[in-house]
């Protein structure tokens, strides 16, 4: 649901509005997936990791003027903790706080135990200062009214003074906005659209500087042919892969796993089912994260390998005659329809082992969705994910720690490292770790990544700034315009 609310919105287009408008303690650099100061410094943490102190710098200001303090920020903090119904701040907010505090120019937040990756987390919407005319102590206010004379703002370089959540949104600078980052023009209008057909018309037509994340290859090729429009792919996005679920047979048999997957021939499914268009995957850690091995899965399958399919089956009894029966599972509309051809690709790439019978089938979202992450129903299943922080931790914990979405891996080994990794505050010391729960990741196969569907972004040639990262945000400061 679109909102401007801080406290309670959960969607990515919603926060890419509110990083514009508004500013964590911390955020990302622009274009990478680096950690910088936000509305405050980098914290100070306790000994034990579970106790985070963080100083707010100097000058930061709604765009009325509001001088925004420890106190304050406390205040409009404890609507996502008090409040009933915060989505994000289910996510991102109580399975971390157990209590926060201001403490002088400082807020304190103590947790429910050591988590690492939270300076992460707090580059989140639920973690951005409110104005506390707009955003009361009682009730969340999605859709607060915009206009000149009484704009939308957090403490972002931009407030919104016009907004109809199905027409357009208007944003200009704030002029209290104390850091060095200040927009380079005078406004940014977002329209939004019914179907990404009109809006590749509109584009064409030269009503719409910059159109990124709803455009689908084919309209991106027919653009491409526009003289002074490019495309540009932008690094991460949404993953897809098989939550492969060990509890059911005959996954209960680890050698079908590692079969499986030494037999997706991920190159040909970009090529053929995609044309090129996505990123193959082969670790469930994409690239540009910390620790992230890009070449796991390729290094211990070198698939397709059906030599070492074919010996993994003949261990267990498979053979031409006597052939493993495997029942995939996918949502033939969910992903777009590509997914149908996708997982047709993948049948014939199992299926050439000679050893393998795979049967297709599909299932509305609906229902789909609950029989997946129950782990009672399907023995593998295709999915999509896209993080809720950009942390490797998101990548592989919700997967991989006990059940883990369906896949009951209920591995003490796999707990563990992911428990030591989440409680580990130093950078290179988590990459070790995680790089050995990707290696364990190709033994144990919670999952078995596929590909990255990467985001586009396309824009006039007289459009400069443009800076999107790994970390998926579209930062309008940079935006400037040579015409």
């Amino acid at each position: 649901e679109a909102g401007l609310d801080a406290g309670t919105v959960y969607a990515v287009h919603d926060w890419e509005l509110l990083r514009n408008t508004n500013m964590s303690l911390l955020r990302w650099e622009p274009g990478t997936a680096n950690l910088a100061p936000g509305v405050a410094d980098f914290p100070d943490v306790s000994e034990d990791g579970t106790v985070y102190t963080f100083t707010l710098r100097d000058g930061v200001a709604f765009c009325d003027g509001l001088e925004l303090t420890a106190d304050l920020y406390v205040q409009q903090f404890m609507r996502t903790m008090n409040i009933e119904g915060s989505e994000s701040g289910g996510a991102l907010v109580t399975p971390y706080v157990a209590s926060v505090e201001a403490d002088g120019n400082s807020v304190v937040f103590t947790l429910n135990d050591a988590f690492g990756f939270f300076p992460s987390v707090v580059t989140g919407a639920p973690y951005m200062p409110t104005h506390p005319d707009i955003f009361g102590p009682d009730e969340f206010n999605d859709f607060p009214a915009a206009t000149a004379d009484q704009p939308v703002c957090g403490v972002g370089p931009w407030m919104i003074t016009s907004y109809d959540p199905a027409e357009q949104a208007l944003l200009e600078p704030n002029p209290f906005y104390p850091f060095d980052d200040t927009p380079q023009v005078d406004r940014v209008i977002v329209r939004y659209f019914a179907d990404p057909q009109t809006m590749a018309l509109a584009v064409e037509e030269g009503e719409i500087d910059v159109a990124w994340r709803i455009l689908g290859p084919d309209l991106r090729a027919q653009l491409a042919d526009v003289d002074g429009l490019t495309t540009v792919q932008v690094p991460g996005g949404p993953i897809r892969y098989f939550i492969v679920n060990h509890g059911i047979e005959p996954f209960d048999d680890p050698n079908v796993a590692q079969a499986v997957a030494a037999l997706i021939d991920r190159d040909e499914l970009s090529d053929r089912v995609f044309g090129g268009q996505v990123v193959p995957l082969y670790s469930p850690i994409p690239p540009g994260y910390i620790g992230a091995n890009e070449t796991i899965f390729d290094d211990v399958f070198e698939a397709p390998n059906i030599a070492l399919a074919q010996d993994l089956l003949t261990q267990s009894d498979y053979s031409e005659s006597n052939p493993v029966v495997i029942e995939l599972w996918y949502p033939p509309e969910h992903y777009g329809g590509t997914v149908a051809d996708a997982v047709q690709v993948i049948k014939e790439q199992i299926e050439a082992s000679g050893m393998a019978v795979v049967n297709l089938n599909a299932q509305d979202w609906g229902t789909y969705v609950g029989a997946v992450i129950g782990g009672t129903d399907y023995p593998i299943s295709f999915l999509g994910w896209f993080f809720d922080y950009p942390d490797s931790d998101n990548w592989v914990t919700p997967f991989g720690l006990g059940a883990g979405l369906g896949s009951n891996t209920n591995s003490d080994e796999l707990d563990a490292l992911l428990g030591q990794a989440a409680a580990e505050a130093d950078p290179d010391a988590r990459a070790a770790l995680y790089q050995q729960i990707q290696e364990l990741w190709t033994e144990l196969l919670p999952t078995i990544p596929l590909w990255i569907e990467p985001e586009h972004v396309i824009y006039w040639d007289y459009v400069q700034g443009v800076n999107i990262g790994p970390t998926i945000e579209f930062n309008y400061n940079s935006l400037s315009l040579d015409r």
